[in-house]
């Protein structure tokens, strides 16, 4: 198992970032971009885990 750099994990979280200001999600609730973003910041220690009410 590779665990990615903190690179690569800023990578992916920018570009959730990038899509939601550009597109948002035609769903309503959290789109899978908020998602993955709300998880990639818990691993971070930037936000409480996403998973937990």
């Amino acid at each position: 198992m590779n665990v990615p750099s903190e690179n690569e994990i800023n990578d992916v979280l920018n570009q959730c970032i990038d899509i939601e200001d550009e597109c948002g999600s035609k769903w309503p609730g959290m789109s899978y971009e908020q998602g993955v973003r709300a998880a990639i910041e818990w691993m971070q220690g930037n936000g409480p885990n996403p998973l937990e009410d």
